[in-house]
C-alpha cells in the first residue's frame, strides 16, 4: 500500500519532467529551424539590434516625455539612422562621379607616356638610385606603363561599376530590412528588454539579469564609442588634409571616418594621402600629414576611446583584437561591433565559473 501511494506520489513529478525535457527540445528545434529560415537576414536584424541598443538611452528619454509617440519617435529615430549612413556615402559617390574623368584621362596618358618619376626618389641615401632604376624600367616607360596597366580601360571600369551597382543594389535592400526592424526594436523596446530579462533570470538566475544589462551595455559602449572616435579623427584628419593639400580633403575625410572603424583602418587612409602629396613632390607636406596622421590616431584609439568606453568593456587587447578582425571576417561590419561583445560574454562567463569553482588547497 505504501509502495503505492509513493509511485502514485512520484508519478506526476516524473511526468512533469518528462513534458518539461519535451518542452525544451521542442524550443530548442524551432529556434533552431527559425533561425534557418532567417539566416539570410541575421545580419540586418543584428545590425538593427546592435543600434537599437545603442539609441536607447536617447529613445527612452523622448519616450518620457512623449509616451503616447512610441511608433513615431521610433519612426524619426530610425530616418535620422538613415541620414546619417545615406549622407557620407551618397557624398563619397558624388565626389567619386566627379574625380572618374580625371582617372580616366590620368589612365590614359600614363599608358601612352609611362607614370613620371617623383623628382626626390633617385635622391633617397642608400636605395635612391635602384628604386628610380627600378621605377623606370617597371613604371616609367609607356611600354611598362601600359604592361602594368594593359588590362584597366573604360570598359573594364564600366563593367566593374556594374558589378559594384549590382552589390550595392542587395546591401540597400538588406539596409532597407535594418531600418524596418530598427523601428520594431526602438517601439517595442520597453517590453523586449522586460521579457528578455525575465526570461535571463529564469534560465540562468540572478547572473543572467546581471549579464544581460552588462552585454548590453558593452554594445552602448562599443557602438558609441568605435562611431563618436571615428569621426573625430576623420574631422581632425580632414583639416589635416586640407592644410597639405591634398585634392579631394572632403573625399578623404569620409572614407578616413569610415575606414577608423576597422582597426589600423584610417592608416591606410591618411598613408595614401601622404603617398599622393610625396609623388607630387610635395615630400614636407607628405611627411608632416603622415605624422600628424600618426599622432591622431595613436591618441584617439588609446586614450580617448578607451575614456568614452570606460568600463563597459574590459578586455584584454588581444581579445579585442581577435573579436574585432574575427567578428569581421564572419558578419561583415556589425561584426566590428558583435565581435567584442562576444568576447566581453566570454569573459563574463569565464568568470563566473570561476567564483563558483571550489578553492581546492595546493599540494605541498
Amino acid at each position: 500500500m505504501a509502495a503505492n501511494d509513493t509511485q502514485q506520489a512520484s508519478s506526476p513529478a516524473g511526468t512533469d519532467e518528462r513534458v518539461r525535457q519535451r518542452q525544451v527540445w521542442l524550443t530548442i528545434l524551432i529556434v533552431a529551424l527559425s533561425i534557418w529560415v532567417a539566416l539570410e537576414f541575421l545580419t540586418p536584424i543584428a545590425w538593427a539590434a546592435v543600434l537599437a541598443i545603442a539609441q536607447w538611452p536617447l529613445f527612452r528619454r523622448a519616450l518620457a516625455r512623449y509616451p503616447e509617440r512610441a511608433g513615431l519617435l521610433a519612426f524619426a529615430f530610425t530616418a535620422a539612422t538613415a541620414l546619417l549612413v545615406i549622407l557620407p556615402l551618397s557624398l563619397a559617390a558624388v565626389s567619386l562621379a566627379k574625380e572618374s574623368d580625371t582617372a580616366l584621362a590620368w589612365l590614359n596618358h600614363a599608358q601612352q607616356s609611362g607614370i613620371q618619376m617623383p623628382t626626390w626618389l633617385p635622391a633617397l641615401p642608400l636605395l635612391g638610385s635602384r628604386l628610380a632604376s627600378y621605377w623606370q624600367q617597371h613604371l616609367g616607360t609607356p611600354q611598362a606603363a601600359h604592361t602594368l596597366l594593359g588590362t584597366v580601360s573604360a570598359a573594364s571600369v564600366i563593367s566593374w561599376t556594374r558589378s559594384i551597382g549590382s552589390e550595392v543594389a542587395r546591401e540597400s535592400a538588406l539596409f532597407l530590412i535594418t531600418l524596418l526592424a530598427l523601428v520594431s526594436l526602438l517601439a517595442r523596446g520597453q517590453q523586449i528588454a522586460e521579457k528578455t530579462r525575465v526570461i535571463a533570470i529564469g534560465m540562468f538566475g540572478n547572473f543572467g539579469a546581471d549579464f544581460v544589462q552588462r552585454i548590453a551595455g558593452a554594445v552602448r559602449a562599443t557602438v558609441n564609442g568605435t562611431i563618436m572616435v571615428s569621426v573625430l579623427e576623420g574631422s581632425i584628419l580632414g583639416v589635416g588634409y586640407a592644410v597639405a593639400g591634398v585634392p579631394q580633403p572632403l573625399l578623404f575625410a569620409t572614407f578616413t571616418m569610415i575606414l577608423a572603424l576597422i582597426p589600423f583602418g584610417a592608416w591606410a587612409a591618411f598613408g595614401l594621402a601622404s603617398l599622393i602629396l610625396m609623388g607630387t613632390d610635395h615630400i614636407l607636406a607628405g611627411g608632416l600629414l603622415f605624422a600628424f596622421g600618426a599622432v591622431v590616431m595613436t591618441v584617439g584609439d588609446n586614450v580617448v576611446q578607451p575614456s568614452i568606453i570606460g568600463s563597459a568593456v574590459e578586455l584584454p587587447f588581444l581579445m579585442a583584437l581577435v573579436g574585432a578582425f574575427g567578428g569581421l571576417a564572419e558578419m561583415g561590419l556589425v561584426g566590428l561591433f558583435v565581435g567584442p561583445v562576444i568576447m566581453a560574454a566570454l569573459l563574463l562567463v569565464a568568470r563566473e565559473w570561476l567564483e563558483q569553482a571550489p578553492v581546492r588547497p595546493s599540494p605541498n
